[in-house]
């Protein structure tokens, strides 16, 4: 997002936020910010209950087939190219949405390990490779984005 990267998790929230609600905003992408609220309230005791790695594996399975590759649109979207781009205003785009933002905050968490956020089960793969715990580290960005989104975001009910 440029400029000075935050050095909280909670600023790094904030920051990494802003590219979801600017997308919900801008596009009027409505079921991406349902889909997207709904996996920030419930991910992180998610993730404590079936591990990170599980955790990943589900989310990831839920954004992308072999025909949508709706992963694959959100971060063409970031980069600047547009094509496909109603495919991201579904539930699909709401993972897809929250899988970049936990991937980027896990690198961030681990920069002795070079994740590539474009490939997901290469990142998912480093990850299990570990031997140290990250979901404690990841709680307090997870939980600020789950408070912006609530805040700022639709519900899906």
């Amino acid at each position: 997002m440029g400029g000075k990267e935050a050095s909280t998790p909670q600023g790094r929230a904030l920051r990494d936020f802003e590219i979801i609600y600017k997308l919900y905003r801008d596009e009027n992408m409505v079921d991406l910010g349902k889909s997207f609220r709904s996996r920030a309230r419930e991910f992180p005791s998610f993730l404590y209950e079936v591990g990170l790695i599980s955790g990943l594996s589900f989310i990831y399975a839920k954004t992308d087939d072999a025909s949508k590759k709706v992963y694959k649109i959100f971060l063409n979207h970031l980069e600047g190219r547009t094509e496909n781009l109603k495919e991201l205003n579904s539930r699909e785009g709401g993972y897809a949405a929250y899988l970049y933002l936990l991937l980027l905050e896990a690198g961030r968490l681990v920069p002795d390990k070079e994740l590539n956020l474009k490939e997901p089960l290469s990142c998912i793969k480093t990850l299990e490779e570990l031997n140290r715990p990250l979901i404690p580290l990841l709680m307090p960005y997870l939980l600020e984005i789950k408070r912006l989104a609530e805040a700022t975001l639709p519900s899906e009910g």
